[in-house]
């Protein structure tokens, strides 16, 4: 569809698109009526959206080379990966804001966000990981020390994992951590593992999931309150110039899908179709580049065909979901991780 919108189009027919008056009225004044232009508003912008997708093409073309076993065996690496980026955004906020750790150039610089530019990004990744580590967990099959290990494990990583999401300051992804946590706890199954009768160690009997979360929860609370670092937390209960913009923004950003309807106005071209409908008491010396909200600019950038695609890629997905969950195969490692891919998806979508 981003390949399509990118097709030049004889001045005929693009000039008849909705939305188009303001760029018809700049060719007359420069000469430039009769010249073909492709749907989206800016081309240039098109195409690099476009040399974009590469990326999660390479990843699709690598995932489906490779053996379900193969697969399976990437959660430890999405997990570390994941970690890594909240060991980052650690020494991000202990240092200096804007410092050497910050690897993007427009980025919240005076926040927790890892190897990502935006805390809400970094946030997300943090909070998906609760349910990998419920799957990690649940997945240790073999003697009884290995399961006990892999849940000691994901405990710990846990543990590390809920104050880091509290003081990148993002409150979606605190919310997403409720979500996360809450997925957890429906993924995780005691995992089949082959009786140790060797082993006289009881002493871990009583530790399950349930009541680590527990005690994560609690951990959450007394890190935050005593070390005052719990800035999502503050950003959620206080009504801030920031959040009241956002809601603005997005109410403007809706202008434009009745401005581009049907069509939509290109992929990457939301900045520039927001800087025509921008209101004077909104300009401030930042400029948006996204609407920070993926339906919002979905819709605004692509039309009705957004919708149609977003609509039955969702009744697929809901359809599938609900085979896995109705699966009576509960511990079947197949089941079980696409339980956990289903609830990762709706929480990015819902971010």
């Amino acid at each position: 569809l981003t390949l399509i919108y990118l097709v030049p189009l004889p001045s005929s027919i693009w000039q008849s698109f909705p939305g188009r008056g303001d760029i018809v009225a700049i060719d007359q004044i420069v000469g430039l009526e009769n010249s073909t232009r492709p749907v989206t508003l800016v081309p240039n912008a098109g195409w690099l959206s476009s040399f974009t997708l590469f990326t999660p093409l390479a990843v699709l073309l690598f995932g489906v080379q490779l053996k379900r076993d193969d697969l399976y065996r990437l959660l430890p690496l999405f997990i570390g990966l994941g970690a890594v980026s909240g060991l980052i955004g650690l020494l991000q906020i202990a240092g200096t804001p804007g410092g050497p750790l910050y690897f993007y150039r427009i980025t919240n610089s005076d926040s927790a966000v890892g190897l990502f530019a935006n805390r809400n990004h970094a946030a997300t990744l943090l909070a998906c990981i609760f349910p990998m580590l419920a799957v990690f967990a649940s997945t240790g099959a073999g003697r009884h020390e290995v399961s006990q290990s892999r849940l000691l494990i994901a405990a710990a990583i846990a543990l590390v994992l809920i104050p880091l999401i509290l003081v990148t300051g993002s409150r979606a992804g605190l919310v997403l951590s409720v979500i996360g946590l809450s997925g957890a706890l429906l993924l995780y199954r005691q995992p089949v593992r082959k009786q140790d009768f060797g082993s006289k160690n009881q002493k871990w009997k009583w530790l399950t999931l349930p009541k680590l979360t527990l005690a994560a929860v609690l951990c959450l609370g007394l890190l935050t309150i005593y070390f005052s670092r719990a800035e999502a937390v503050d950003r959620l209960f206080s009504q801030s110039m920031d959040a009241d913009s956002r809601s603005m923004f997005w109410a403007e950003s809706l202008n434009l899908f009745d401005k581009y309807f049907l069509l939509g106005s290109g992929a990457g071209s939301f900045g520039s179709a927001y800087q025509i409908i921008e209101k004077d008491h909104m300009l401030t010396s930042f400029y948006l580049n996204r609407a920070h909200n993926d339906w919002v600019e979905l819709v605004v950038t692509f039309g009705i065909f957004s919708i149609l695609i977003a609509g039955v890629a969702a009744i697929q997905f809901l359809r599938g979901m609900i085979r896995l969950w109705i699966s009576p195969d509960k511990k079947r490692r197949s089941v079980i991780f696409g339980r956990m891919a289903g609830i990762i998806i709706a929480m990015i979508g819902i971010a």
